[in-house]
């Protein structure tokens, strides 16, 4: 069965996850490959959901009381089983607090403020908090000239004056000690919110267990190259599918220039910490900590102006780079980690060597083809012994999964180490590779295998609207410009351990398969 996009589940019900099968007492997911076995409720309610249901009709297909079927959809839900369309709206809208840091902005301020004058929420229930962190251009006049456009709207213009620069982290405090409402909404003064801002994230707090929420962040300016690359590349565009924030997870932390949080919650975790860069990811590491879930939705978008000059650009990446260092002083267990599960890390090897001899079969000896055909031979037989031994598990266990899943799951999985091996490689060390391919010239040659599958994937998946030329070019500049900040914030923090990581034979999110 074709699944619908998340988008066009109704409001307030359920579908069976995509790639998901009910097979006897078991949900088979078929990547990442994993069986889930089933008691008669789960596997009543999940038979239901191969199209959107609601909780009153599966309580009255499945004769339980609809608090009971609300929890279990939830728990459904988080395990990765069940879709959920979006939330249906609150009975009443809360109030919100919108906190916007600035300094020296005033023309992108102004677009960011008349942005919000457009938003579809009750403006009566809206606070906006601007603070302006010691500006010295027009930005006192402009907001003097909009409190009153702001209040003929209904709704509230504060602002907060910084006599001297103090830093965005600070700002976003001052602005959450002023405010009085129970969500704080943080946005940048570079940034443009659409119309459906809060009014597509606000809903996600009905659920008492979540903490704070984002939402979808894209490119305000893409008609240059370096712009139409940060839509889809940048490390705040989080995808078009909703996630759960979780630190070893495909989305570790998510920006404050889309992010609500309950006011309560900052103030339990004491706010922002003073840090240069890297605040966010701070404040979300805290806010899991204390046990509070994080969800993003690729719901609510805001437009970011990012910086599309080459030096901006560079600079800007080094900068975002330099906190890893900050950040492992404040989070020492924190660590980068490498996973080098055996006999993913021997296929990608294997792999990787079988291009590598190939190309340099053809550059310096001709078209010598014993090396590399071995060693693709030798990753085809290491899937296929792998296949086996899973076989034997699975037939063990009784499980419901046939062999040609398998071969088709575990092939998959050792493609997709492939390409994440590869971006760990590239994204840390591509110019110390580069620097010893000067004494060792394959090297070059190796980089640029590693370079070329994450760059051609990433192209594919991502669909940038550029050509590939320039696609690679601005990839490679965003690697080095991050490898040389990480050495810089290495260096300030005079430790080597951002880039050192931590090796582990396991994936912790890798199923049992």
């Amino acid at each position: 069965m074709k699944q619908a996009s998340y988008a066009s589940l109704a409001a307030g019900t359920y579908r069976l996850a995509r790639g998901i099968r009910i097979a006897g007492d078991y949900a088979v997911c078929e990547y990442p490959l994993r069986a889930v076995r089933l008691n008669e409720t789960t596997r009543q309610l999940l038979s239901l959901c191969h199209k959107g249901r609601t909780h009153e009709e599966l309580a009255a297909q499945i004769n339980l009381p609809i608090k009971r079927i609300e929890a279990l959809c939830k728990q459904l839900y988080w395990k990765g089983l069940l879709d959920a369309g979006p939330y249906t709206l609150p009975a009443t809208w809360p109030e919100v607090s919108i906190i916007i840091p600035t300094h020296n902005r005033a023309n992108q301020l102004e677009r960011c403020l008349r942005s919000l004058l457009a938003l579809e929420y009750p403006a009566s229930r809206l606070e906006v908090i601007v603070v302006d962190d010691g500006s010295t251009d027009g930005t006192g006049t402009l907001l003097q000239q909009l409190a009153p456009v702001f209040s003929d709207r209904g709704s509230r213009l504060r602002v907060v004056h910084h006599t001297e620069r103090l830093g965005v982290a600070t700002s976003r405090n001052s602005g959450a000690e002023l405010a009085q409402s129970e969500l704080l909404a943080y946005i940048d003064s570079d940034c443009v919110a659409s119309p459906c801002w809060l009014a597509e994230l606000v809903p996600a707090f009905q659920d008492a267990a979540i903490g704070a929420v984002g939402g979808m962040i894209r490119a305000y300016e893409r008609k240059s190259m370096l712009g139409r690359y940060e839509d889809v590349r940048s490390s705040l565009f989080m995808g078009a599918r909703p996630q759960q924030v979780q630190p070893e997870g495909p989305i570790p932390y998510l920006s404050t220039a889309n992010l609500l949080v309950r006011r309560e919650l900052w103030k339990q975790i004491g706010g922002f910490g003073r840090l240069t860069f890297g605040e966010d990811v701070d404040f979300c590491r805290r806010l899991l900590a204390s046990g509070s879930r994080i969800l993003y939705l690729p719901l609510g978008t805001v437009y970011h102006d990012y910086r599309t000059s080459m030096k901006a650009f560079l600079q800007i990446h080094a900068a975002y780079a330099s906190s890893e260092a900050t950040l492992l002083r404040r989070h020492p267990d924190e660590r980068r980690i490498l996973v080098l599960p055996p006999e993913q890390a021997m296929f990608a090897g294997l792999v990787l060597g079988g291009i590598w001899a190939f190309l340099l079969a053809i550059f310096r000896t001709g078209f010598n083809t014993v090396i590399y055909r071995l060693l693709f031979i030798l990753a085809i037989l290491l899937t296929l012994s792998g296949t086996r031994n899973r076989v034997k598990q699975v037939r063990a266990r009784r499980l419901p999964i046939g062999p040609l899943t398998l071969l088709r799951a575990i092939l998959r999985g050792h493609l997709a180490y492939t390409y994440h091996l590869c971006r760990h490689l590239t994204r840390y060390y591509t110019l110390p590779l580069l620097t010893a391919g000067l004494l060792l010239p394959p090297l070059i040659l190796l980089v640029a295998i590693m370079c070329g599958i994450v760059i051609g994937v990433d192209y594919a998946r991502l669909r940038p609207q550029m050509g590939l030329g320039r696609y690679a070019l601005c990839s490679l500049l965003d690697d080095c410009a991050y490898e040389v900040g990480v050495l810089l914030g290495c260096i300030k923090q005079r430790t080597w351990k951002p880039l050192v990581p931590v090796i582990r034979r396991k994936n912790p999110t890798a199923g049992s398969l």
